[in-house]
């Protein structure tokens, strides 16, 4: 027993999350290991593998050219203040150019036929100007008088913070030691002695044709702009680098992380190793006791090792896809990064990404461990269980390898039947072959018994689902008349048709109650509401000596009377919604009575700044109900006051159109519609968000509703800003008119 305990040791839950930490601390050594080199491959390039000193990298180099390239600029090109004030480094044609591209000059005529004196204050004329470009002329001619000495001062002054910058930048560096001489061999510039330069190990020497560079293994890259200054200038630039090192500048601090670099990398290969031998041998460990409390044991699977094993391994190479092209995307975002605080973030990032991309493929290799030890793992494949599915067919579990087997019993007995009939005879029993045909004749007869019965089953079972399609969800199916091989099926469709009724019923019966709920509420919120506007009117009356009172009474009177309007919208739509309003359908000027709820909304559409335009071709007469029209045409132009652009027109087509009258009424909306245009027509939806006008979000679903009981249909389509609202009504049909004034004829006689 001693024995068995010890060898199960290893089994353990403690051992196993032990491994299972240790595994992920070694994979996050791993990931750090990465992010050093990530960051030494930034800073270096991989030159400090290769690179004996500091001087052989192409950092160095690089920043050594920029130094460089800052004493060029500082004493050959603006050499002295002096020089710079009194105008000697400008450059005529970048500063005539800049000053051109700052007040949006752009050459023709004028500029081509004029030139700008030297003193840039004034222009001199040399060809001819067209007479209808005089006026150009005069306003060129007055923007470089204006304007151009004062941007030659900004460019001067430009010129001498760049040259303040460069000697600023050339007094910090310590280990970089320059003179530049003249044609004639003078000193003209640097901060230290040809004697000195001469003395050093690494040295540079540039002039316009002859260059010399013992500075490292890499050549001196040029910039073209500094070498076009050393070309026109016929100087000679002596450099030169210190060695060893003095403390105090750049320089000295990129040999220090070069230094620390280079002294790093064995140190990285050496933790990398060790923590990939670590997570190596706790994969192994973990792999070994996955699954299993002692050696040996039944094998306990988890939800992951439910998924096909090819399903499996797609979705795992699918995730490492993934993570391999947004892992390479981060890292040359870090390398190219120049904000610290967002290269902290993206290698956040990418750790995080990199943790779940090892904890699946642990959660992976640990899976098919499991399915292994138990061997299960090629029964676990979609293959096998297809394979398995297909001999299914032929155990009887499903209808469908039910009828497979019931065909093959068929034609078997057929053949077996058919067969005995035919050898009879040849065996010497011509008497059994009579029988054997009367044996086939009786069989067949008892399948088609039992195949019309069972067709006669599945159209019971059709009529009952195409009454149930009707919203008959009564329709009796009997079971009883049902074959055994249908009777599941047929249960199936019993128990939708008693599930819809329910359903249908309880959702009518929500929507009565829903109907009645509003309608008493808003009817008991009535008597209570009139009391209060009576009061609020007598309290109007009364002459109030105090103003701030007199303002309550005000606003007491304005709410009391929307909320009037809200109850009475709210009743209106609770009638419509239920069809409890009732419809007296008429002969109706659609244009008349669009055109007389217009003159009722005049004034409002006056305060606003609307202007409408009517267009209605021919004469339309709709057959509807004319007081559900007028609320229709209220609502329409009372959400155009609403929500319209103040000071914009709105414009209403009234026409004809397959046995409908058409009324579309097209605005432009004050504020964006960023929202599904079709939730406008569900109750309390408002087109304004804030609710800051006044409605109750009934208006349209009022109308809607309204439209529909009248046989219409209303619609809404929305273009960028653009509302439009649809109302289609049918027709007044003539022959309707014709038996009215017949009917009424023979009523008068």
């Amino acid at each position: 027993m001693a024995t068995k305990s010890k060898k199960s040791k290893a089994y353990q839950m403690k051992f196993k999350v032990t491994a299972a930490v240790l595994f992920f601390a070694c994979a996050i050594s791993i990931f750090f290991c990465g992010i050093v080199a990530v960051n030494i491959s930034k800073e270096w390039n991989w030159d400090v593998i290769n690179a004996d000193t500091v001087y052989d990298t192409e950092e160095f180099c690089e920043f050594f050219s920029n130094t460089l390239d800052q004493a060029v600029l500082a004493d050959i090109y603006y050499q002295s203040e002096g020089r710079i004030e009194a105008g000697l480094a400008v450059d005529r044609e970048e500063l005539l150019n800049g000053f051109k591209r700052y007040y949006g000059i752009i050459d023709g005529v004028i500029t081509g036929n004029t030139e700008v004196n030297e003193t840039y204050d004034g222009l001199i004329v040399y060809g001819n100007i067209p007479e209808s470009l005089h006026e150009n002329l005069t306003e060129y001619e007055e923007l470089v008088e204006s304007r151009l000495p004062s941007y030659y001062k900004m460019y001067i002054q430009r010129q001498l913070d760049e040259y303040k910058n460069c000697v600023r930048y050339l007094d910090g560096m310590k280990n970089f030691l320059y003179y530049v001489e003249d044609e004639n061999g003078n000193v003209i510039g640097g901060n230290t002695s040809k004697s000195e330069i001469g003395e050093a190990e690494r040295t540079l020497v540039l002039s316009a044709g002859f260059s010399s560079d013992h500075l490292g293994k890499n050549p001196y890259y040029f910039d073209v702009y500094d070498n076009s200054i050393l070309e026109e200038s016929n100087f000679k630039f002596y450099g030169a680098i210190r060695d060893p090192l003095l403390p105090g500048d750049e320089f000295y601090d990129l040999w220090q992380d070069f230094g620390f670099a280079k002294q790093s990398i064995p140190i990285l290969f050496a933790v990398f190793a060790l923590s990939l031998l670590g997570l190596l041998a706790c994969m192994i460990y973990l792999i070994r006791v996955t699954g299993q409390k002692e050696k040996g044991g039944k094998v306990q699977f988890t939800v992951v090792d439910r998924l096909y094993n090819e399903i499996h391994f797609l979705l795992v190479f699918l995730l490492y896809g993934v993570a391999f092209t947004v892992a390479t995307t981060l890292i040359e975002i870090i390398l190219q990064g120049r904000v610290v605080f967002w290269n902290y973030v993206f290698a956040t990032i990418l750790g995080t990404l990199y943790l779940v991309a090892v904890a699946v493929l642990l959660s992976y290799v640990l899976s098919a461990a499991r399915q292994f030890k138990d061997r299960s793992f090629f029964r676990n494949t979609w293959i096998s269980a297809s394979i398995r599915r297909m001999s299914e067919l032929f155990t009887g579990k499903t209808f469908r390898g039910w009828m497979v087997i019931v065909m093959l019993c068929y034609g078997l007995g057929n053949c077996v039947i058919m067969g005995m009939m035919v050898m009879a005879p040849y065996y010497g029993h011509p008497k059994f072959s009579l029988l054997a045909g009367i044996g086939l004749i009786l069989f067949n007869v008892l399948c088609m018994y039992w195949f019309i019965r069972a067709l006669r089953s599945l159209k019971e079972i059709m009529v009952s689902v195409k009454e149930s399609s009707k919203g008959n969800f009564s329709y009796p199916l009997d079971l009883n008349k049902i074959s055994p091989s249908f009777l599941n099926f047929a249960e199936d469709v019993a128990n939708i048709q008693v599930g819809l009724k329910n359903a249908v019923d309880d959702a009518v019966k929500g929507e009565r109650m829903k109907a009645e709920l509003i309608t008493n509420v808003s009817h008991d919120l009535k008597t209570p509401l009139t009391s209060i506007i009576s009061y609020v009117d007598l309290l109007k009356k009364e002459k109030l000596e105090n103003e701030r009172a007199s303002g309550y009474v005000d606003i007491l009177h304005e709410k009391s009377y929307r909320l009037k309007q809200l109850i009475e919208d709210l009743i209106e739509a609770s009638k419509a919604s239920s069809g409890n309003l009732t419809v007296t359908k008429m002969r109706v000027d659609y244009k008349q009575l669009t055109l007389q709820a217009m003159g009722e909304m005049e004034d409002k559409m006056e305060a606003v700044g609307l202007t409408f335009k009517i267009s209605c071709a021919e004469p339309v007469f709709i057959h509807a109900d004319g007081g559900h029209m007028w609320r229709i045409l209220e609502n329409l132009f009372s959400n155009v006051i609403k929500y319209s652009m103040p000071h914009s027109r709105v414009y209403v087509d009234i026409f004809k159109m397959d046995g409908y009258g058409i009324l579309v009424m097209k605005n432009i909306s004050a504020a964006p519609i960023d929202f599904d245009e079709t939730r406008l027509t569900e109750r309390f939806v408002r087109g304004d968000a804030s609710r800051t006008t006044e409605g109750s979000g009934l208006g349209l679903s009022i109308t809607q509703s309204l439209a529909e009981i009248q046989d219409g249909t209303f619609g809404i389509q929305v273009d960028g800003d653009l509302f439009k609202a649809v109302v289609s009504i049918p027709l007044w049909e003539e022959e309707e008119e014709d038996e009215e004034s017949i009917t009424e004829e023979k009523e008068e006689e």
